[in-house]
């Protein structure tokens, strides 16, 4: 993904970044992030949402779900801090 796509997702989708920065280097359990984020509902539509973006990847292990976040996520946050988002 070209860094221009990714400075319009930090531009049209302020949530997604928040939900991108909060998963980090780490790898969180669906519940364990949405409980960090603090919204269940919208929470899990923004993963779903940063997945389709290939932004952050699932993966299931015995009935969890797992988040990590991909290089396109990883850059989203370096050029984050590069702007001050």
């Amino acid at each position: 993904m070209r860094d221009a796509n990714l400075i319009k997702i930090m531009i049209e989708e302020r949530a997604l970044v928040k939900l991108i920065k909060t998963i980090g280097e780490k790898e969180y359990s669906t519940r364990d992030l949405l409980k960090k984020l603090g919204a269940y509902g919208y929470g899990h539509k923004l993963l779903i949402k940063a997945e389709e973006k290939g932004l952050v990847e699932r993966s299931n292990v015995k009935n969890k779900t797992y988040n990590k976040l991909t290089k396109e996520g990883k850059k989203i946050i370096k050029l984050a801090k590069e702007i001050g988002v």
